[in-house]
């Protein structure tokens, strides 16, 4: 009986998976609490500086866990390298 052959990246591959998998749930659930909190709390009918406060905080939120989520999986792929 043939053995299969073992891929030495495969641990890397299911990290880095596992990485971006958490990029993309991060961010998700950050936009799905940010548009509750924009519906429920009222900020839709709020006055334009309100509305404009909460959009560019929720965007620089967004940008920083995407850095920092990032950075992670630049580790996991580059962790092998000299």
């Amino acid at each position: 009986m043939p053995v299969p052959p073992v891929d030495p990246r495969a641990t890397q591959r299911a990290a880095l998976r596992r990485a971006v998998l958490n990029l993309v749930i991060g961010i998700v659930l950050l936009d799905a609490v940010a548009m509750t909190v924009y519906y429920f709390a009222g900020i839709e009918h709020a006055p334009t500086r309100t509305r404009w406060i909460f959009v560019i905080g929720w965007s620089v939120v967004t940008a920083l866990l995407a850095g920092v989520l990032l950075r992670r999986v630049r580790k996991v792929r580059f962790e092998n390298r000299g």
